[in-house]
């Protein structure tokens, strides 16, 4: 028995029992992999597969068992080789697998600092969606996800919340808005909306509100990207509805930014990690820099809360970690 034999039995059921596929994502032939399925069962002497004829249904009640710590074993596998990695003098990698708004407004500070503790340290950014960036972080691709809580829950990954991210009304100057204290959602959405897609949190927790309220917007045009969508704003194509932080005065002076919080609810702003995996020193600092109530000895102990509920756990203040306010006065 050996890693590649359990890598291959992972594999196929990561691929659904589908061969051609799973060979694909193995790099490696059909026939490879039969061969050392076979094998694995031979010296075990209990089938692993379920088959009927040539086409595998899925695994048999041991196989089940045997699936389970195959996968802890490579996870301690890949473990063995991150704790090798942090105590070697080359060059490492934290991949950080995020959206657009947290790159390019909640993290900028952080990234930064941390760039300047840990020049050893070759920081990778993907950007993507939170459904996304989960699938990264639970397929070991990205070390850690900051992202709003992706809209299915996924297996072995912990959350750990961090911030909150309000909403404002971003419209341009000059708008009947611009100058109301307090916008209804009525005559909110008398106008053109322009928002976030909806497979982030952010566009549709916004069309929920309205759907609450009774009220059908008139959504002209949906984004990944915050500043894309405030160019066409500028543009007078219609009125945003974005996270607080978007809104930077000194950058955006052609706009105004109301508050919503007394619309739209706000999105909490996650932590993401795989539960099981040996994280760096350099991680834990890195959380640590955006969220302090995270430290070493929380995050741990959720790690360890395999299998039960997850408690809501700490909210930073995210002011003074990552310049969100709760109290904004965009």
């Amino acid at each position: 028995m050996n890693l590649r034999q359990l890598r291959y039995v992972c594999g196929i059921a990561e691929a659904g029992f589908n061969m051609s596929r799973a060979a694909a994502a193995l790099h490696t032939s059909q026939p490879g992999i039969s061969k050392q399925i076979k094998l694995l069962e031979e010296e075990l002497g209990v089938q692993v597969l379920r088959r009927r004829g040539n086409r595998i249904e899925g695994l048999t009640a041991p196989g089940a068992e045997i699936l389970v710590t195959a996968r802890r074993m490579i996870d301690d596998a890949q473990n063995v080789r991150r704790i090798a990695e942090e105590f070697q003098h080359a060059k490492r990698r934290l991949v950080l697998a995020t959206t657009h708004i947290h790159a390019r407004y909640v993290l900028k500070r952080v990234i930064g600092e941390f760039i300047k503790r840990h020049p050893e340290v070759q920081l990778v950014l993907r950007q993507g969606s939170p459904s996304q960036i989960a699938q990264w972080v639970a397929g070991g691709e990205a070390d850690v996800g900051i992202t709003s809580e992706p809209p299915e829950r996924v297996a072995d990954l912990v959350m750990l919340p961090c911030a909150r991210l309000e909403r404002s009304i971003i419209v341009p100057e000059g708008h009947p808005l611009a100058d109301v204290r307090r916008p209804t959602m009525k005559r909110v959405g008398t106008y053109p909306i322009l928002t976030l897609d909806q497979s982030f949190i952010g566009g549709s927790s916004v069309l929920h509100a309205f759907e609450q309220a009774r009220i059908v917007p008139n959504v002209v045009l949906s984004a990944i990207d915050a500043d894309v969508i405030k160019a066409y704003v500028e543009l007078g194509l219609g009125i945003a509805i974005l996270p607080s932080i978007a809104f930077e005065p000194g950058r955006d002076r052609g706009l105004r930014a109301l508050d919503a919080r007394h619309l739209f609810p706000p999105s909490i702003t996650q932590i993401e990690l795989r539960r099981g995996t040996y994280l760096h020193g350099t991680l834990y600092d890195f959380v640590g820099m955006l969220a302090p109530e995270w430290d070493r000895v929380t995050i741990e102990a959720r790690m360890r809360d395999n299998g039960r509920r997850e408690s809501p756990g700490p909210l930073s203040q995210a002011a003074s970690a990552t310049g969100i306010s709760g109290t904004s006065k965009a």
